[in-house]
């Protein structure tokens, strides 16, 4: 247990120092970006990533999320075939949906600016695809250094060119085009080292093994795709709402105070789950049960993030104020409001890979299920009750908290090997 215990440390150092200079870097350039564009600009900028989010459940059949549980990398590695095939397909598809639906888009979000660049759609979502099977091949392997460095490089190409699209007065779609660059740099990077060291993988993969694993996971597809699906729409109906509702500027102050915050502390957050999620599932299989791992992890998620987000609460409209400009100070607001979520997210999205380890994405569909109707009945209540965009927001919060509760009690008990 003891070295299990000093490789989980190792490894989280490795890639929580990968994470943070990976979110340095944005931090570092933000108040410059926010001098280069509008909340409008942050606004559409949302809605592209919002969609793109909720599309991204669907771009490998979550059959990614199955390449940590074969026992031999054979079967492993046709896992990842069968998420390029899916990713491919889909893509193609979504072109054809840009085509005929972009317009009817845009309006319906009330939205103009977005309308042509959702061509970049089938682009991103065939680079996040790609990166999500990358990236728990190279988890399964413990290559977390490279993964550290994917991230780093995502960071500094979307950062770079933004900065670079901001000046060159193309601000409409800048921060689009940006992140999708990120997106395909750090896709390349881990696809060129991944063959470099693994290609030789490609020799096992075949028609029958990826359908004898297709069918043996099925479940992923069956249950994750809807849950995960639940899940991004409950985390991305404010920007989708909020954009109907109340227009680009507003959408921009929600977009840019998750872009501040929940991003950079999600991040790290995967960091701890990433390497959680591969030593549980190594203990679940040979002891039944990683009760013991669970606690360690929750107690130095709890330890490391309780002062930081108090500090944070009590500064934060002042914080946005001083760093990104005045106009920015409704942002820092909105991002107090929901310190307490983005602490139970901190603390919980890493252990809630007990769901997977223990294989019950049932529990996980209904749980996605009950969060989604949540999400939408708080931002129903606080949009026709007050017609208020934070109010939405402290209702939102709420409903998103309440969730991660249940969660981590439902993942304690999976930690426990108990049904």
């Amino acid at each position: 247990m003891k070295k299990i215990g000093r490789g989980l440390n190792k490894n989280i150092l490795v890639l929580i120092t990968g994470t943070f200079v990976s979110q340095l870097v944005p931090f570092l350039v933000a108040p410059i970006l926010t001098r280069l564009f509008s909340p409008e600009d942050f606004g559409t900028f949302g809605l592209y990533f919002s969609i793109s989010m909720i599309i991204s459940v669907f771009i490998t059949g979550r059959y990614e999320m199955a390449i940590m549980l074969p026992r031999n990398h054979k079967d492993a590695a046709n896992l990842v075939a069968v998420s390029f095939i899916i990713t491919t397909v889909i893509c193609a598809l979504l072109f054809l949906v840009v085509l005929l639906f972009k317009h009817p888009v845009a309006i319906l979000f009330k939205s103009p600016d977005i309308e042509n660049w959702l061509f970049l759609l089938p682009v991103t979502m065939f680079a996040i695809g790609t990166y999500q099977a990358l990236n728990y091949w190279n988890n399964r392997k413990e290559k977390y250094q490279r993964l550290a460095i994917s991230r780093v490089t995502r960071s500094v190409n979307t950062s770079g060119w933004s900065i670079v699209f901001g000046f060159a007065t193309l601000k409409k779609g800048g921060l689009i085009l940006g992140d999708c660059i990120g997106q395909l740099a750090a896709s390349a990077f881990l696809f060129f080292r991944t063959w470099k060291e693994d290609g030789h993988y490609r020799k096992e993969i075949s028609r029958p093994i990826m359908l004898e694993q297709a069918k043996r996971y099925s479940h992923f597809p069956k249950f994750n795709v809807l849950s995960g699906l639940f899940e991004k729409m409950s985390g991305q109906m404010p920007v989708l709402l909020l954009a109907h509702w109340f227009g680009d500027a507003i959408t921009g102050f929600f977009s840019f105070s998750q872009r501040i915050i929940s991003a950079p502390s999600a991040i790290i957050a995967r960091a701890f789950g990433d390497v959680f999620r591969q030593k549980a599932t190594i203990e679940f299989q040979e002891k039944g049960n990683c009760q013991v791992l669970f606690r360690k992890t929750f107690i130095q998620l709890f330890v490391m993030s309780s002062i930081p987000f108090i500090g944070f609460y009590f500064i934060a409209p002042d914080l946005f104020a001083f760093i990104f400009g005045a106009k920015w100070r409704i942002a820092g607001e909105y991002s107090q409001i929901m310190t307490p979520m983005f602490f139970m997210q901190f603390v919980v999205s890493p252990l809630s890979n007990m769901f997977l380890v223990a294989e019950k994405q049932i529990i996980d569909l209904f749980l996605q299920i009950g969060l989604l109707l949540a999400v939408l009945a708080s931002f129903l209540y606080g949009y026709n009750v007050y017609k208020d965009p934070e109010k939405c927001l402290i209702f939102f919060t709420f409903a998103y908290s309440a969730k991660y509760s249940v969660e981590l009690y439902l993942s304690y008990q999976y930690s426990r090997g108990k049904k």
